[in-house]
């Protein structure tokens, strides 16, 4: 999967170094960063849940649009420093790597709806049991234009996914949908810069563990427009 975000990315790159790319007819390609300042919460039958200290995930992200109905989207965000339990006994610590692609069509510049693919990698940095949690899926997206400037968003996504576990005795696996949300606030400062600030929430449940895991928390970005 980072081979083909990778080749996405790539050949987004080369539709914004071409010229060929102008906001006049709806089309172009915007290039930045995103981040995720967010709290991991997990829930286990028969035990008390358990929320991680706040930590950051952020990386590049890329998104080209044409002639304002058609869009793509990828990024690739990891954590700098890990999700540290520290409420429990003993402490643990948890790295994270998420793989985002999708493709997607505005019926209206109000309304659209999106299709894509998911890969989050969660490895304990103690023990080396890594698990994966991958799929497809599927979601709307919402924009109110308040001012050219000024807007808000949102976006609602279903999780098509699986869970993987992975450690030295054996490997662990069961469908695990779930769902996210995700609204907030864009604010262009200039042609070709916008910022955006919003709040995000994701979850999953594991259908034979029953295992539930949470992220929420504040997102940014700031994205360059070609």
């Amino acid at each position: 999967m980072k081979r083909v975000l990778i080749v996405i990315m790539a050949a987004l790159l080369l539709i914004a170094c071409s010229g060929q790319a102008r906001a006049e007819d709806g089309t172009g390609v915007s290039v930045g960063i995103k981040m995720w300042l967010n709290q991991w919460t997990q829930e286990r039958p028969g035990f008390p849940s358990i929320t991680s200290d706040t930590t950051l995930l952020l990386g590049p992200a890329l998104e080209a649009k044409y002639q304002d109905q058609f869009f793509v989207e990828a990024s690739y965000l990891v954590t700098p420093s890990d999700y540290t339990f520290s409420d429990v006994n003993p402490s643990f610590n948890v790295d994270r790597e998420d793989i985002d692609a999708a493709v997607g069509y505005l019926v209206v510049p109000q309304f659209g709806i999106l299709a894509g693919y998911r890969n989050t990698t969660l490895k304990e940095s103690d023990t080396g049991t890594k698990d994966t949690l991958y799929g497809p899926v599927i979601g709307i997206v919402g924009n109110a234009f308040v001012t050219p400037q000024l807007s808000f968003f949102g976006r609602l996504e279903y999780l098509i996914t699986k869970f993987k576990e992975e450690d030295a005795p054996g490997t662990f696996q069961e469908d695990s949908p779930g769902w996210m949300m995700e609204v907030g606030v864009k604010y262009a400062y200039t042609r070709v810069f916008a910022g955006s600030l919003g709040y995000r929430f994701e979850t999953n449940e594991g259908n034979t563990s029953n295992v539930r895991d949470s992220f929420s928390g504040v997102t940014f970005s700031g994205m360059f427009s070609f």
